[in-house]
């Protein structure tokens, strides 16, 4: 067994602040990289290491310092003991067994004793069983009874007309037992009232009513649909309510719920409503990409030589239209004549694509194209003012 304390030339009872200067100097002094080529100066080096990582840890210093003691206080003890040496000592003669007398009387009361105890010690726990039990099924009962107080106000909120306090209150309730299936019932038959007057409402285009409640069966209700988001964000953009319109629509996206008609939402109410084809421009093109896909998916990659606007759904119109537009308000008018090309093929009584066209070709200077795309809009009843004029 090596000697970590010769190793690194310090007494055992140096301090760890002479330990760790001990080890500093020699590792400076035998580093592998002053000694290259010496593998004796690598292997001290590395018990340098080890002496100091077990010296440096008190924990580990005094173990070391246990085993050395032990294994030096054993290598120099010898049993010089032999068995002839030890002292005979011859055994006593043992006692004749005695077969001790039962008193059967006290036997008897001590096991009553134990009995009765015994007996005791049942009563009292299972007093105590009963009493907590009885304890509990009171406890209960109150907060039973203070659940059925509440359900009270329920529907006492909904009969004054107070949806909102109502549902609040039947969330407060949260899970039901067993005996409340009545409460649950209610909760659920609100639900179905709230989604019937809400799609109500929005089929007759009341969208103000309409989000009052997808918005109760959003925040309260147990349970939400694709159809019910789409029909809110859709509520909200008809509302005028552009901002809530931008949320719920990029969470749609997020969930990942009909992408095409989300892009091509956000793509409307950024053009449309807020002016700014840039951003519109964004959403249209992504819209697209998904329009595409869905051609590929149902006419393969030759579905421009199959399909015709009759076959498209009728939004894809305002789609490509207004992606046609919004390339030629943001200074691409080459690209807002090739999506024109599209549309025309696709819908060739379309008056609007004629005079994006028409904007289109003037710009990039091909103006006697631009006048025929320009008389073709008129003879659609395109009677506006596309910028210039034709001889």
């Amino acid at each position: 067994m090596s000697n970590h304390y010769h190793t690194l030339g310090i007494h055992e009872s140096a301090s760890q602040a002479e330990i760790k200067a001990a080890f500093k100097k020699l590792a400076v002094q035998y580093h592998p990289d002053k000694h290259a080529g010496h593998p004796q100066m690598e292997e001290y080096f590395k018990e340098i290491n080890l002496a100091y990582q077990i010296l440096s840890n008190p924990y580990e210093k005094a173990r070391y310092d246990l085993k050395r003691q032990f294994v030096t206080g054993t290598a120099n003890t010898y049993n010089t003991t032999t068995w002839h040496d030890a002292s005979y000592s011859p055994r006593r003669p043992r006692r004749p067994y005695v077969d001790p007398r039962i008193n059967w009387r006290e036997n008897w009361i001590a096991t009553a004793y134990a009995f009765g105890f015994t007996i005791i010690v049942a009563i009292i726990v299972m007093s105590a069983i009963g009493i907590k039990q009885h304890l509990d099924m009171q406890a209960l009962a109150e907060k039973l009874a203070e659940r059925r107080s509440l359900f009270e106000l329920v529907r006492t909120d909904y009969s004054n007309g107070k949806l909102e306090a109502a549902m609040i209150r039947l969330n407060d309730l949260g899970t039901f037992r067993e005996s409340e299936k009545d409460m649950a019932e209610f909760k659920e038959h609100l639900y179905v009232e709230f989604l019937d007057k809400a799609e109500r409402n929005y089929r007759y285009k009341n969208f103000g009513e309409a989000i009052y409640y997808y918005e109760l069966i959003l925040d309260y209700g147990p349970r939400t649909t694709q159809v019910l988001l789409e029909h809110l964000a859709e509520s909200y953009h008809r509302n005028g309510q552009l901002e809530k319109a931008i949320i719920q629509y990029n969470q749609l996206l997020l969930n990942g719920y009909h992408m095409l008609n989300a892009y091509m939402s956000l793509a409307l109410i950024h053009h449309v409503n807020l002016k700014n084809p840039e951003e519109a421009l964004i959403y249209y093109e992504l819209a697209s990409e998904k329009a595409i896909e869905a051609y590929k998916g149902t006419y393969g990659d030759g579905y421009p030589l199959v399909i015709s606007g009759r076959l498209i759904p009728p939004e894809h119109y305002y789609l490509y239209t207004g992606l046609a537009q919004a390339y030629l308000e943001t200074g691409n008018p080459e690209r807002a004549v090739k999506a024109t090309k599209w549309n025309i093929n696709m819908w060739p009584d379309s008056a609007a694509n004629y005079v994006i066209a028409a904007k289109g070709l003037y710009e990039t200077g091909k103006k006697r194209k631009a006048c025929y795309a320009l008389s073709i809009a008129e003879q659609l009843g395109y009677l506006g003012d596309p910028g210039f004029t034709c001889n």
